[in-house]
């Protein structure tokens, strides 16, 4: 490979930054930069572009701009493009000739006319026709590539394909495909999730059956002190992250946090999933059923597009706050209302364990 090329594939990403500079100022320069005389050989190309105003042109529905995000740009066959095209999310067409580069980031290429420059493909699926004339370099990272043989390169392919790997990627990334992405990265989340949460269930019972007795009467200060739990670890953490020295206790901040939410939301759950078992099967469950059940339907919800991802957010602070209120499960209260020392300071927790022989 040739040593620019790998500028070219690295300048790739920084297009989609750029685009939000060149959008304005390409409809003032269209007429400019591209010259009426350059592309009258196509009679067809005004039907084509949809505004006689900047003369026959390739068709760009955002305003002929050479950098487009989830749009498909298609160059006719007959049409000369004198400058690179760079889509992101989108598809490119090119039957006619682009004098330039063609670079398509995280969607699709069809190239059967003439590009003059390099033709780069980041994430993408590639189709190269027999008709295609490419004066540089062909590259391909992480997309499938087709191309014919009797497609002209006059440079190097380079075709590194790794999506052959998952089933869903073989025809190069899509808004489906995105789908099932995030889907599969929450299904993970899930799963590292549930087994926190039996974890916690099977060290901590107690301190969870306090949390859950205390959560219904308590949910409303548990917003609020969940919501200020968070910020002050936020701001706690990016404070120390801004020393050295303290860049480990911030991270060590971060994971209490997360800690003292897991107890919580352990709690929460352990409560739902008693109320599913005294409502649909007329008995108490024991903790690890009751979590489960819990567990299940937070999980359905959370796999909900948007709503999910609030449901989240709302357990999240609901847990944290529940469980500072309640001092981590702790039978002392936070603060002490005069009671002498050894005295008992607060009711039984809700679970008690099968009574036996001795107990």
């Amino acid at each position: 490979m040739k040593p620019r090329v790998l500028p070219r594939v690295l300048a790739a990403p920084i297009a989609a930054v750029l685009f939000l500079m060149a959008a304005p100022a390409s409809p003032s320069r269209a007429g400019e930069r591209h010259p009426p005389a350059k592309a009258a050989a196509s009679p067809a190309s005004p039907q084509e572009d949809g505004d006689e105003s900047d003369g026959p042109h390739v068709h760009l529905s955002r305003h002929n701009s050479n950098v487009t995000i989830s749009d498909t740009i298609r160059v006719p066959k007959g049409v000369v493009h004198p400058d690179d095209i760079v889509v992101i999310f989108g598809e490119v067409q090119v039957e006619g000739e682009v004098t330039g580069d063609v670079v398509v980031i995280l969607g699709r290429a069809d190239i059967s006319g003439k590009v003059g420059g390099d033709v780069v493909g980041i994430l993408t699926a590639m189709h190269i026709t027999d008709d295609a004339d490419i004066g540089g370099e062909m590259v391909s990272i992480g997309g499938p590539m087709s191309k014919a043989t009797g497609a002209r390169i006059g440079g190097e392919t380079v075709n590194l394909n790794f999506l052959d790997l998952v089933p869903f990627l073989r025809h190069g990334f899509s808004w489906s495909a995105m789908l099932w992405i995030c889907f599969l990265i929450k299904l993970a989340k899930l799963a590292g999730l549930f087994l926190v949460v039996l974890l916690i269930t099977a060290i901590v019972p107690r301190r969870l059956s306090l949390i859950a007795d205390a959560f219904p009467k308590r949910w409303g200060t548990a917003i609020l002190a969940g919501l200020l739990g968070y910020c002050a670890t936020v701001v706690l953490c990016v404070v120390l992250a801004c020393t050295i020295i303290g860049i480990p206790l911030a991270i060590a901040l971060g994971l209490a946090a997360k800690l003292i939410k897991w107890i919580g939301l352990a709690s929460i759950l352990f409560l739902l999933g008693q109320r599913i078992g005294r409502n649909v099967w007329k008995r108490d469950l024991s903790h690890f059923a009751s979590v489960l059940g819990g567990f299940a339907v937070y999980a359905v919800i959370y796999l909900i597009p948007i709503l999910g991802a609030f449901f989240a957010g709302a357990m999240s602070v609901l847990a944290l706050g529940i469980s500072i209120l309640t001092r981590f499960g702790s039978d002392e209260p936070w603060r002490k209302s005069g009671s002498p020392a050894g005295s008992p300071s607060g009711p039984p927790p809700v679970y008690t364990p099968a009574s036996g022989p001795g107990s």
